[in-house]
């Protein structure tokens, strides 16, 4: 399901109003979630829109689902633990960087874009702070296996996901294998992406405490 689908944005909102909610004080550390069933009903959506906010919430940490005893509010020190990423967008159809960057947005990320390879490598070069790249290999300008070989080579602790419609290229490929990159084929659901980004984050917090 491609990222500009409403419903995939529908579940990214409740999850945001989630947060918001906590964030007020209106949902405190160890209060339990209504049942999926309310909240549904409350936000007029589907039962599986609900059960997908719920999933986002889990996995970043800000909420856990205890067996048999429902869903509750993580605590802070613990919810602090999750970091939303700096992100660089490398996509050069400017409609669908617009449509991701507002997703990764609303779910908590700091986004900056670009729709060019120059462009990206202009922001890569500058040194400034971001946790992961996600960068489309089909670019106007150069191919995208340039930037690839520039972040392996001088920013290695970057985390990539790269995105194409043609992930069965050779180069693609091999270098997956040389090193580790995760792949998204186009077009691709948001709820792909941002898990993707939050196993990327997860590695990166792991490594940085080795």
């Amino acid at each position: 399901m491609p990222v500009s689908d409403r419903r995939i944005l529908k579940y990214q909102s409740i999850a945001v109003d989630i947060r918001d909610r906590i964030a007020r004080g209106a949902l405190r550390p160890g209060q339990q979630l209504p049942a999926s069933a309310s909240l549904a009903k409350q936000y007029g959506v589907a039962l599986m829109t609900v059960r997908q906010a719920l999933a986002l919430l889990e996995h970043e940490g800000t909420i856990e689902a205890r067996h048999g005893a429902g869903t509750f509010v993580v605590d802070g020190p613990r919810r602090n633990q999750k970091r939303f990423g700096k992100i660089l967008l490398v996509e050069d159809e400017e409609a669908l960087c617009e449509t991701v960057a507002a997703a990764l947005r609303d779910y908590g990320h700091t986004v900056d874009t670009s729709l060019n390879g120059n462009d990206a490598l202009g922001r890569l070069r500058s040194r400034e702070p971001y946790d992961a790249i996600v960068l489309d290999l089909r670019l106007p300008d150069m191919n995208g296996m340039e930037i690839v070989e520039y972040i392996k080579s001088s920013r290695p602790s970057l985390g990539l996901i790269v995105a194409s419609g043609y992930l069965e290229q050779e180069d693609v490929l091999r270098t997956a294998e040389r090193w580790p990159i995760m792949m998204l084929r186009k077009p691709y659901a948001a709820s792909d992406l941002i898990e993707r980004l939050a196993m990327l984050l997860q590695q990166r917090r792991e490594y940085a405490r080795v």
